[in-house]
């Protein structure tokens, strides 16, 4: 039984394109596995900033209908969560204005701004709250 003379077993090139393939592959993971953490961070920003802004509209729900009946409209209104301030990294600005909607209502937008990465980011929610019972 003759045998060719090269067919033996692996040879170096079959080794080093084995070598690189894995590589390759093994970068592309890493890429997008770093880009999975920034994007997680992102997220993380984005659920913080609105539970802060919900979190004041939900406390501002509280208020009576009298407190809305004699706001002084347009103002901005100050973070309502006395015992827990919002995290540094965060700007919280509340604003009311007079409904478009109806007299008896006022629009109140909750606005939460951050920084990540030199880049800024930003939410806006926005509700009504009657002025009469």
């Amino acid at each position: 039984m003759s045998r060719l003379k090269g067919s033996q077993g692996f040879v170096l090139a079959d080794v080093t394109l084995g070598l690189f393939i894995i590589s390759v592959a093994l970068l592309c993971i890493s890429m997008l596995f770093t880009q999975a953490l920034q994007l997680e961070e992102i997220a993380w920003d984005y659920t913080l900033a609105t539970y802060l802004a919900q979190k004041q509209l939900e406390l501002l729900k509280n208020k009576s209908p009298v407190y809305w009946a004699e706001l002084q409209l347009p103002c901005t209104i100050p973070w309502e969560d006395e015992g827990v301030p919002p995290p540094a990294d965060y700007e919280l600005a509340t604003y009311a204005v007079p409904s478009t909607r109806g007299s008896h209502l006022v629009q109140v937008t909750v606005i939460v701004t951050w920084q990540e990465r030199q880049k800024d980011y930003g939410i806006q929610l926005v509700t009504f709250y009657s002025k009469m019972n």
